[in-house]
């Protein structure tokens, strides 16, 4: 009877295949089996990236500054005295590109978003708000945070990939590298999922490695082979003592150094050479495996299925996808401009050996003797050749005319070529308006801006996994501890924390996307749309603005975070003077005072006041002249603040509210006079006709006419101020446009 063969599990391929069991096809606990298969596999990638390290390393001495010509060959072919110089124009455009990354870095005030899953809506957003703050401020504290991260920038930038990985799965603190330390198999497609196998290699101290192994039974409970790095160390610890013996010749010896904590054994030996291989497993998980480069008889490290997915492990930042989408196929910055460097350098050098050769004097000795007796004797003023010679005469050379216009062409195909200055567009008028101003802006950084859209792919799946570690790992480290306790001083405690939703964790886009003129310019596009926001949109973009201008470390000084306005001394003051004027007593206002801040102390009042003698609660008799006390001091303050600008709103709540006032005043005035003319003639009427009940209708008459003028002559002051702040406001405003009209046409 025959057997069926056994089914091939689905998603495996001929290659997965060489590693499954023969009998079953059921895959290993993990594709790679031993240390010798891992060292060979270590060493066809190494060999296979030589020609790529040999490029890369092109392109790191041009920006290193390495001079265009090999000396060695100048000095060969007599030719030793020419100009052989790099004059820096690849790092200078590094700089420039490397300055959007950093904008990046500095101009925010929170690198990353994430969102909570309990508690109220409001709730959420304020713990999602403090958690993102203390997260961003964690890593900033972290002394090697702001160098992984220029590294890592310039990994991507110059040579096309840089890669971020980790060393365990709960650390947080990740590591930077490129393609010349991380090494994984040609035609990889241009993808984490892609990667099947990846190679890094580090320098070890030997009290780095005996750190690992310090605690014998813990370090292999979780993967070491302690033997085997306790081989790794005595070999590698020839150094000869002090104590005048030969080497550390056993274990024994190398390990009472280790536990005296002895320097001299960790730093005067040779660095160990340590490979950390990430194997992709059929699951789809990874194994870290760890091993010496040289002669390893077993792993070192060892753990299967160490990271659920491989950007728990490692996370690449790819230049875009290449000519076939593989990631060696990726260009940086340094191949883009290797070729007109090189030729510009080589043009520059021509030009000032020319221009040297155009400034000597040329001497043509007429014999052999009369060369070897050249010279010159300066007799004062004048100056004697020696004899048998003659001046050539020639024509200096006119470098405008033969190497100017290709050095030219030459920098203006860079500029386009990677964009950092954008040589569209009409350029030939000095006048021009915003839009083809913001048009050009937007040329010129359009390259630009595509190439951070890659980068924040990348960094939004590294500041995740960041996240991830520090709100799951039970281990805190000295940071991830400091920011569970400042979580929990502002009221975000850890059930909080826990529940983050990590699949939203992104990292916050800069406005701009790294150029600060871009960033102006969408803050004053939002600036003249901000009337259609609610109060904390345009408290935001008042605050993104100001930080703009003084820097995110100074933004809470002039535009805090928090809605509730600032209180000052005036604040007391202004409460002391309507403590004051309820008791009927007049306070005059000074100019030098916060006349804003007096007014929302104020307004208050005033509208208590006005409020009450409209319900009935307050008897307009005996409240009315401390309400005519209060509009009189308020329309004062009012009159003062119309001279700002800035305070147009609060000037006109302010007049709506004196408005009111104005005829709450003049209407109980009349009542009160009416009133009182009833009261006089029932008084008349019941024979009383010599008694006088109160004031005369013609003095009433007079008062009336008296505050309907005074009220009027306030209202009048107050507009006038109005209009005038409104003059000087449109005239600053002409100014400054002809201004910048005449800066622009200056530097046209």
């Amino acid at each position: 009877m025959t057997q069926n063969p056994p089914t091939i599990p689905s998603g495996l391929n001929e290659f997965d295949l060489l590693n499954l069991d023969p009998q079953t096809l059921a895959p290993p606990e993990s594709r790679l089996r031993d240390v010798k298969a891992a060292s060979s596999i270590y060493d066809t990638l190494r060999k296979a990236d030589e020609k790529s390290s040999s490029n890369r390393a092109r392109l790191d001495a041009m920006f290193d500054g390495a001079s265009p010509y090999d000396q060695k060959v100048l000095f060969s072919t007599g030719q030793g005295n020419r100009t052989n110089l790099n004059f820096g124009e690849a790092q200078r455009l590094l700089d420039v590109s490397m300055s959007a990354y950093v904008d990046l870095y500095t101009s925010l005030q929170k690198l990353v978003r994430v969102s909570v899953t309990v508690g109220e809506p409001a709730e959420r957003q304020d713990a999602e708000d403090i958690i993102a703050e203390e997260l961003t401020e964690m890593m900033r504290e972290w002394p090697e945070f702001h160098s992984n991260y220029l590294r890592l920038c310039t990994e991507f930038t110059k040579h096309g990939v840089g890669v971020a990985y980790f060393e365990d799965p709960r650390n947080w603190k990740f590591r930077v590298c490129g393609f010349g330390d991380f090494l994984i198999p040609r035609q990889t497609p241009a993808s984490e999922e892609a990667i099947e196998v990846g190679c890094a290699r580090r320098q070890y101290l030997l009290h780095e490695l005996y750190g690992f192994i310090k605690n014998e039974e813990a370090a292999a409970k979780v993967g070491w082979d302690v033997e085997e790095v306790k081989r790794v160390i005595v070999k590698n610890a020839r150094t000869t003592g002090r104590n005048g013996s030969n080497t550390y010749a056993d274990w024994e010896i190398t390990q009472r150094e280790m536990k005296n904590n002895d320097l001299y054994t960790g730093l005067e030996n040779t660095t160990v050479s340590v490979v950390h291989m990430w194997v992709r497993e059929f699951d789809g998980s990874v194994s870290l495996l760890m091993f010496a480069e040289e002669s390893p008889k077993t792993f070192l490290f060892r753990q299967n299925s160490m990271f659920k997915k491989p950007e728990h492990a490692y996370v690449m930042f790819a230049y875009g996808v290449g000519t076939n989408g593989t990631y060696h196929s990726i260009r940086g910055l340094g191949n883009r401009i290797f070729n007109h460097i090189q030729t510009s350098n080589r043009i520059r050098c021509q030009m000032i050996d020319s221009a040297m050769m155009g400034g000597a004097v040329m001497i043509q000795p007429e014999t052999q003797r009369a060369l070897e007796d050249l010279s010159f004797t300066m007799y004062g003023p004048y100056s004697i050749l020696s004899p048998n010679v003659k001046i050539i005469e020639k024509a200096a050379p006119n470098l405008t005319n033969t190497m100017q216009p290709a050095l030219t062409d030459l920098q203006n195909q860079l500029a386009m070529n990677v964009d950092l200055v954008s040589t569209y567009g009409n350029q030939s008028s000095p006048y021009r308006n915003n839009l083809q101003t913001e048009h050009d802006l937007a040329v010129s950084s359009r390259l630009t801006g595509s190439t951070i859209n890659l980068f924040y792919s990348s960094w939004s799946r590294l500041l995740r996994e960041i996240v991830r570690r520090v709100t799951t790992n039970p281990k805190r480290d000295e940071y991830a501890a400091s920011f569970y306790k400042r979580c929990a001083e502002r009221g975000v405690d850890a059930k909080i924390i826990a529940s983050l939703n990590h699949e939203k964790t992104v990292a916050v886009r800069a406005i701009g996307a790294g150029s600060a003129a871009n960033r102006l310019l969408a803050l004053r596009e939002l600036n003249s749309i901000a009337g259609g926001y609610d109060e904390v949109g345009r408290r935001n973009l008042l605050r993104d603005i100001t930080s703009e201008r003084v820097g995110r470390d100074l933004v809470d000084r002039y535009a805090p975070a928090n809605p509730e306005p600032r209180t000052t001394v005036d604040a007391k003051i202004a409460l002391l003077e309507n403590q004051a004027m309820q008791s009927g007593q007049p306070v005059a206002v000074l100019d030098s005072e916060l006349h804003g801040m007096h007014l929302r102390m104020h307004a208050p009042l005033l509208q208590q006041l006005v409020g009450g003698i409209q319900t009935g609660e307050i008897d307009p008799v005996q409240a009315l002249p401390i309400v005519q006390m209060v509009y009189q001091h308020c329309a004062e303050h009012t009159n003062y603040l119309a001279a700002d600008p800035s305070a147009k709103a609060e000037v006109a709540q302010m007049k709506q509210l004196l408005q009111v006032g104005e005829e709450i005043i003049t209407n109980f005035t009349r009542k009160v006079e009416a009133d009182q003319r009833k009261a006089m003639e029932a008084g008349q009427g019941q024979g009383q006709e010599g008694q006088q009940a109160g004031p005369t209708p013609t003095d009433l008459k007079m008062q009336e006419h008296q505050m309907k003028m005074e009220i009027a002559q306030q209202k009048a002051q107050i507009e006038m101020q109005i209009k005038q702040a409104k003059a000087d406001q449109d005239l600053a405003l002409k100014d400054a446009e002809r201004a910048m009209k005449l800066s622009g046409n200056a530097t046209q």
